[in-house]
């Protein structure tokens, strides 16, 4: 076996020249997955998710029946989504990109267009169809680089069109020779998968690409066989398509003939938890591929691999600036009553604003999506204990308006492109600097304002000073009123240990611990196959 380093060093291979709404029938759902109003601009794969949410929320429990409110009544009830979804034509990358790129042309370089970086004429066609009027900076600055055969890595700040800036070009030479496999892309989360799924879907409509969604959740033959059957792109997590071709000489050779390979997400991806997946990946990959690396932050990792002559490094962020838009600020609140204070924020603060709410931990993440809806918020939950069909529904839901707070554990933070996220908030600062900066970038997207508070307590004041000198600012205070905030202290407790019954009711706690055990089992057979393959990898010199 011939010796292997870690997968960064070999990535690179040779360039080929809310507020709250009563509700009719509330139910808290130990999955996260609330009702809601329903919003226009669905596309077809939201609407379909959106249909199976039903099935969905069919094992929350009941809450006692409300009457609808005077709108509610007017709007002729809470749940018309058929007008939505029979109208929905675009994907969501035309709901939830082209709507940015028409309010923000600041970040745009309007002296030029799509078809002046050097694409066919239908590929700009399209972007226009989609509302993709002019291109972002660092589609201008990466797109003519990727046509030429060059490898890249692209750094731009969240919410300026890095999916694009790979997917166009990458369309524009499949389109001048279809074949299969043609291009792979890996994401380090299902949901960023799913959404480049979609934008692939979108941009290349004309020409009928065929795209294969490989992550965990689904059928393991039908994903195999999206391989076999050799899908122009696949989408993939790292971890399931090495579990897919492990031993499996017949799949290895659909990538004989790969000519991109895309990390999205790099300095995630490029970490030790991807070490081995992506080993195993990059050792079937064809050396003549052309490689592209894109995120919102340049790691050390990737620094290094700049360094060689083959990769090009395409900044369009070049300080790793803050969002001038992102105002940026903090509660110092207990961790004991930081609770009572998201509601707080969420009642009195921001009652009509779409809001992600980041929480530290999936236990956490389900006891607040309860408790909200029990306090009538319009809300959905997002972890990684749901089932794939549930995560996708949930997201529909936020996307679609259906719900206005979206809970989250870090699953939420990365690469999704969700529409007009007014603000985040934080449940305690995250533990990684890059973990904060990819949290603020769900909001003030493509030059929206957008507002980042969080609620921190003693503990997190260590790693204030880190955020603030990466980000080059200082958090803002955000002023509250504590007698507000005392005001709706009984609301807030009553309903959390209503909540935590209701979790207890519905076997949340032994799902958390057979999610435990699970998690222990892999870690400790992935441990056993690293060292095994370090035992017969030759020694370092």
């Amino acid at each position: 076996m011939r010796k292997q380093h870690h997968p960064a060093m070999a990535a690179v291979g040779k360039p080929q020249k809310h507020r709250a709404g009563a509700k009719k029938s509330k139910k808290v759902s130990a999955l996260g997955a609330a009702g809601g109003k329903s919003r226009p601009q669905l596309s077809a794969e939201d609407a379909e998710l959106l249909a199976a949410a039903d099935a969905v929320e069919s094992e929350a429990v009941e809450l006692p029946r409300r009457p609808l409110r005077k709108r509610q009544r007017a709007q002729g009830g809470e749940d018309s989504l058929g007008e939505s979804a029979a109208t929905a034509t675009q994907s969501s990358a035309s709901s939830s990109g082209p709507s940015d790129y028409k309010e923000k042309q600041s970040l745009f370089q309007t002296g030029t267009s799509f078809s002046k970086l050097g694409l066919a004429r239908w590929l700009a066609e399209s972007c226009e169809k989609l509302g993709m009027h002019h291109p972002t900076d660092i589609q201008v600055m990466s797109i003519p680089h990727i046509l030429a055969g060059k490898n890249i890595a692209g750094n731009a700040r969240t919410g300026s069109g890095k999916t694009a800036a790979y997917c166009l070009p990458i369309l524009h030479h499949l389109s001048k020779d279809p074949y299969g496999v043609f291009a792979l892309v890996l994401c380090p989360v299902r949901e960023l998968a799913y959404q480049v799924t979609e934008n692939f879907r979108a941009l290349g409509q004309g020409i009928g690409i065929q795209v294969g969604e490989i992550v965990g959740g689904r059928d393991f033959s039908i994903q195999s066989q999206m391989i076999a059957d050799r899908n122009h792109v696949l989408v993939a997590t790292p971890g399931r398509l090495a579990d897919l071709l492990r031993g499996d000489f017949a799949l290895a050779q659909a990538f004989k003939k790969l000519r991109f390979f895309v990390l999205d997400e790099a300095d995630q991806l490029l970490t030790q938890t991807f070490e081995e997946p992506l080993g195993q990946i990059i050792e079937i990959l064809p050396k003549t591929r052309q490689t592209l690396f894109f995120s919102a932050t340049i790691t050390a990792c990737i620094e290094k691999l700049r360094k060689g002559k083959e990769l090009l490094l395409v900044d369009a962020n070049p300080n790793d600036e803050s969002l001038e838009n992102l105002t940026q600020q903090y509660i110092f609140v207990p961790k004991s009553v930081q609770v009572n204070y998201l509601h707080y924020l969420l009642h009195s603060f921001f009652p009509e604003d779409s809001c992600i709410v980041f929480a530290p931990t999936i236990e956490l993440c389900q006891l607040f999506t309860t408790m909200l809806e029990i306090l009538e918020f319009e809300v959905t939950g997002l972890h990684s204990l749901q089932s794939q069909r549930q995560r996708l529904a949930c997201l529909a839901k936020f996307r679609a308006g259906r719900a206005k707070i979206l809970v989250a554990t870090d699953v939420a933070s990365r690469g999704l492109d969700i529409p007009k996220v007014a603000v985040v908030i934080n449940v305690g600062l995250p533990l990684g600097i890059d973990s904060y900066v990819h949290r603020s970038g769900r909001t003030a997207r493509a030059g929206r304002p957008g507002r980042v508070v969080s609620l921190m307590s003693e503990q997190d004041v260590p790693r204030v000073r880190a955020i603030e000198d990466r980000i080059g600012r200082q958090l803002e205070l955000l002023e509250t009123k504590e007698e507000d905030a005392i005001k709706l202290l009984s609301r807030t407790s009553k309903a959390k240990q209503r909540a935590e019954l209701l979790l207890a009711e519905v076997g949340f706690e032994d799902r958390m611990t057979d999610h435990r055990t699970a998690q222990k089992q892999r870690q400790k057979a992935d441990t056993a196959k690293t060292l095994k393959l370090k035992s017969v990898l030759p020694k370092k010199d």
